[in-house]
């Protein structure tokens, strides 16, 4: 059993909902943990009791998330044989599965530590071949600012799908 799994109806479960909710609506430096604690009616100490910092209870939200996400753009990718159609559909169906959960505030920004998350590890390995250039920068760039373009609602989930496609149709990849 993974040890980020809690059991449910227990503490580390209520933070980790409550931690999910606030993190997706506030971002990283939005999230104060005292906050944090009384929605999910704990203390603060319980949630350094369980994560040993807001950094730390961040990072096992987000990861989950992530991992989500790739085993979605995963299955979608390996329905296609060209490299292009295959980060189409990823990018499209993990844009419509963050959209869905509305994490595009979570998923959009950079993470505190500044490590690549597990997609752009993803989105990496999908491009390679792509004449040795690292394409994974713009596409991360660009998923990112779609992301963050929904959830300060500059623009809707139907208008990233068509940006997504726009992309690819003029062979920009």
């Amino acid at each position: 059993m993974k040890e980020w799994i809690p059991i449910p109806g227990t503490s580390k479960d209520t933070l980790i909902k409550a931690a999910l909710e606030e993190f997706s609506s506030k971002g990283y430096k939005g999230v104060n943990i005292t906050e944090l604690a009384e929605k999910a009616k704990m203390t603060t100490g319980a949630v350094y009791h369980h994560f040993g910092s807001k950094a730390k209870l961040y990072e096992v939200v987000r990861a989950e998330m992530e991992q989500r996400i790739v085993d979605r753009m995963e299955g979608a990718a390996s329905l296609f044989d060209q490299k292009d159609q295959a980060l189409k559909a990823a990018l499209l169906t993990g844009l419509a599965f963050v959209v869905k959960q509305d994490i595009c505030k979570l998923i959009g920004e950079e993470t505190p530590t500044k490590r690549k998350d597990k997609i752009e590890i993803f989105l990496g390995e999908l491009s390679e071949d792509t004449k040795g250039l690292p394409i994974e920068i713009i596409l991360m760039s660009s998923w990112r600012a779609i992301l963050n373009a929904i959830s300060n609602q500059e623009i809707s989930p139907e208008q990233a799908k068509g940006l997504i496609e726009w992309v690819f149709e003029k062979g920009i990849y």
